[in-house]
């Protein structure tokens, strides 16, 4: 077995065929190595992560402009990115990809981001791609750990996203759901939990996860303030459409009151308007009646979604 090549004779090989565009028989004769030592040079180079090969799909950036333009005039927002549908994948993972790319385009130009929490969020962190920057960028999260989350105090996502930028992070060592007004009240008054909200209302852009009520992780977070029948009456009766960071809210865009209003620990929709730019994110259909609510509380600015359910949302407002 031929021994490990020294780190500089692999970053000298990769510079000159990656960067300077010479042939691997060119490298060769400058670096006085046979062509095959290039071929495994250049190869000890990726795999010690020495170089990085990405693939930027074209597709991930498409658009359908005209649904697009029907949701800014709809609910008068100031964008809207509809993704088209593409055979084998998932609509969050299409919406995760395009959130992703639009992020990347506006980070070099942002001190502070925050996230929400919930599978589309975690789909768009997964799509970053990016080399780190050390210039202050600070990520930080709007809410506590989402309920079942498996990361710690729901800051995974988080935490990911400023590795892959070289960010700063603040974590937010709260649950997002408590299960009773007393617990709520008591964790409100912590100083680290005022902290953190008033952190999260700081922020330049906001990148926010919206559910619809009943489905998916919007279920999963009335299940974890285990009401009582009561409270679940009490919630039915105010008709809830969506959430966003646990905030429900008809489908007009009126915010829910109590049970659910005294069980989240994390940004409310008040101080959400008050942040500069705030991008929701949502993928599937069954979001429809979700993101019409949520694009009528006043919270957000633009929208990330597929097509699909960009056509359900204007039919759906339409019928109304």
């Amino acid at each position: 077995m031929p021994a490990p090549r020294p780190q500089d004779v692999l970053v000298r090989a990769a510079r000159l065929y990656y960067l300077q565009d010479k042939s691997q028989g060119e490298v060769a004769k400058e670096l006085g190595l046979s062509r095959s030592s290039i071929s495994r040079i250049l190869a000890a180079a990726r795999e010690q992560g020495v170089v990085e090969v990405r693939i930027h799909d074209p597709s991930a950036l498409a658009r359908v402009p005209e649904l697009g333009d029907a949701l800014c005039q709809a609910f008068a927002i100031t964008s809207a990115v509809v993704v088209p549908r593409r055979r084998g994948e998932s609509p969050v993972d299409v919406v995760g990809q395009a959130a992703a790319r639009l992020f990347e385009e506006r980070v070099t130009g942002l001190s502070s981001v925050a996230l929400s929490w919930g599978n589309t969020v975690d789909r768009f962190v997964e799509h970053v791609e990016l080399e780190p920057i050390s210039r202050g960028l600070v990520i930080c999260p709007l809410v506590g750990g989402l309920p079942s989350d498996a990361g710690p105090a729901g800051n995974t996502s988080l935490e990911v996203l400023a590795g892959k930028c070289g960010a700063k992070s603040y974590r937010f060592e709260s649950p997002a759901v408590v299960e009773s007004r007393q617990t709520w009240a008591a964790m409100n008054h912590e100083s680290t939990i005022v902290r953190a909200i008033e952190r999260a209302a700081e922020v330049e852009v906001a990148f926010v996860g919206i559910g619809s009520y009943g489905v998916h992780n919007s279920r999963r977070v009335v299940q974890a303030m285990q009401l009582s029948e009561e409270e679940a009456a009490q919630l039915a009766g105010q008709a809830p459409a969506g959430d966003i960071c646990g905030r429900y809210y008809d489908l007009q865009g009126r915010p829910v009151g109590l049970p659910t209003s005294e069980r989240v620990i994390g940004i409310t929709l008040d101080q959400l308007r008050g942040v500069p730019e705030v991008i929701g994110l949502a993928g599937g259909v069954e979001k429809a009646p979700g993101v019409i609510g949520a694009l009528r509380t006043g919270a957000l600015d633009s929208v990330v979604v597929d097509e699909d359910l960009a056509r359900a949302v204007l039919n759906l407002a339409g019928a109304e």
